[in-house]
């Protein structure tokens, strides 16, 4: 979990950066917000999949049902911090979203690299 958050840490640093050179500081407060979003939202998967791996142990289809839960969890979670993001407090949809998708990339990036490992192990 932690190369995961390093991973997407600096993806959002780098979504920062580019959204300050391009929009200044209302793109950076943005960007900011985006990666918090995700950052929290990775904290969220990380919880669920450690309570699914406990309950898998004794009822795997609750397991399978607290990863569901997870996913629905997350979602609604992400939806509702960019509804507030925009609507409410008018942040740009640009660096906000964009920051969000470039570290949600880092599941991708951490996933082939970790499926890679224990393949190898």
């Amino acid at each position: 979990m932690r190369k995961l958050l390093i991973i997407q840490a600096t993806l959002i640093i780098l979504g920062m950066a580019f959204s300050y050179y391009y929009y200044g500081d209302a793109g950076l407060l943005a960007a900011t917000y985006g990666g918090g979003t995700a950052l929290v939202n990775a904290l969220l998967l990380s919880r669920r999949l450690d309570k699914a791996g406990e309950m898998a142990k004794s009822n795997p289809d609750a397991g399978v049902l607290t990863l569901y839960f997870g996913v629905v969890q997350r979602f609604a979670f992400a939806l509702i911090m960019f509804g507030f993001g925009i609507g409410v407090i008018h942040l740009l949809p640009p660096p906000l979203l964009g920051t969000f998708a470039i570290a949600q990339l880092a599941y991708m990036i951490f996933g082939t690299r970790y499926a890679k490992v224990k393949q190898t192990e």
